[in-house]
């Protein structure tokens, strides 16, 4: 292969990249942020991230025996931070959780999956904490 032929296919591949990454951030629906004084965009933006969506949701589609059945998976906020996407999950209860127990790491993965996101953020608004999760493969 000559010089130009592999120019060619970098080009073709980088093509590619960039509209499966369009693909997938168009999919995803949600409120525009507005002026917001909520409790947890104010963590969220004094913590260094923009928020890009509220309420952020996206369609899945299932088949079983060929009968196609679609569903929503939903998050509370969509923001970045450094060019990086995250899910934001907001906890709503006082219990103690442990982020490594199978049924969250299950659900954890499943939203970083199919949002695309680099990661979700565990935020809990009563103790001002968040805890940034992120999985390698």
């Amino acid at each position: 292969m000559e010089v130009k032929d592999w120019l060619l296919l970098g080009v073709i591949g980088l093509s590619a990249m960039i509209w499966r990454l369009r693909g997938r951030r168009s999919r995803i629906v949600g409120r525009k942020p507005g002026k917001s004084n909520s409790r947890a965009v104010l963590i969220l933006e004094e913590a260094g991230y923009t928020v890009e969506k509220v309420k952020p949701a996206v369609q899945v589609r299932m088949t079983i025996d060929d009968k196609l059945h679609t569903f929503e998976l939903k998050g509370d906020y969509l923001v970045a931070k450094s060019g990086r996407r995250y899910l934001v999950r907001l906890r709503r209860d006082g219990k103690p959780m442990r982020l490594q127990s199978k049924m969250w790491r299950n659900s954890l993965l499943r939203d970083v999956q199919a949002f695309g996101t680099t990661g979700i953020i565990m935020l809990d608004t009563e103790k001002e904490t968040l805890h940034e999760v992120s999985f390698r493969i």
